[in-house]
């Protein structure tokens, strides 16, 4: 096969494979993944996703996942930029969340932070009430999971906050079976996030270590995913792998060859020129 050839046929094998491994992943979890249990079913649990081991932590109360189950998940990497049109939650509008009222007690700050989550405009600073500064507020609050401890009432606490923020009004009033209060949380994500959200650098560093799973096969009614699996959040140092994995290091294999063959040839055509 001529070089041009074989570069040719290789991109466009690379191309053919690129649009058809688009999509959807395997989300496995065992029979012994739930080793994070919380009041209510919340937690975590280990599973595989596309392979890999990961820790998933629920980010709503309205659904269920099963343990053991053999899924399919759509995987979003969170960012200052990201795209949330395959999250539960990503459609959800700024005046389309359950209104959140602190009350532990500390009158100045809880009308502040009352402020920053109900704004109806999403606008900064005050852009508590956007679908993604709440995603982002989810990925610090499961950063400060003790998993080691289990359902103790700090982590109680903070799957209350996390629930507590991903609350859209359609679905009606968060529950709260261990009866904590979650608002030192919510205060510590709401700040938290004002401090950070100037700094785009430092919070897409943090963020990138936080992928939302969520079932492909929900459907959406004004912004909000209906049906499906728990969607859950996962923490994890190296991102999950696309389902491409392999095929750059085919395109290398590809260029390689051609810089071989190339090479053969100008071999070839220096000796017939001594001969």
């Amino acid at each position: 096969m001529k070089s041009k050839s074989f570069l040719g046929a290789g991109f466009g094998f690379l191309f053919i494979t690129l649009g058809a491994s688009a999509g959807p992943v395997p989300l496995i979890l065992n029979s012994s993944s739930y080793n994070f249990q919380l009041a209510g079913g919340g937690g975590a649990a280990s599973a595989t996703l596309n392979g890999v081991p990961v820790e998933i932590f629920c980010d709503n109360f309205y659904n269920e996942i099963y343990v053991p189950s053999s899924n399919s998940a759509d995987v979003t990497t969170l960012g200052t930029s990201a795209n949330l049109s395959e999250t539960r939650f990503g459609g959800v509008a700024s005046t389309g969340w359950t209104p959140i009222v602190l009350s532990d007690g500390n009158t100045s700050l809880d009308k502040t932070d009352d402020a920053f989550f109900n704004n109806p405009n999403g606008s900064t600073p005050e852009a508590g009430s956007t679908a993604l500064s709440r995603y982002e507020m989810v990925a610090y609050l499961v950063s400060l999971y003790n998993v080691s401890q289990g359902g103790t009432t700090a982590n109680n606490q903070i799957q209350e906050a996390i629930w507590t923020l991903m609350d859209p009004a359609a679905q009606g009033p968060v529950i709260d079976p261990s009866g904590v209060n979650p608002d030192s949380d919510l205060e510590a994500a709401a700040s938290w996030y004002i401090s950070n959200s100037g700094n785009p650098s430092a919070m897409n560093s943090f963020l990138s270590q936080f992928e939302i799973i969520s079932d492909p096969n929900m459907t959406f009614s004004d912004g909000l995913g209906i049906g499906g699996f728990q969607e859950q959040i996962v923490m994890t140092p190296t991102p999950t792998p696309e389902p491409l994995g392999g095929l750059w290091a085919l395109l290398c294999i590809l260029l390689g060859g051609l810089f071989m063959v190339q090479r053969n040839r100008a071999a070839g055509r220096k000796l017939a020129v001594r001969l």
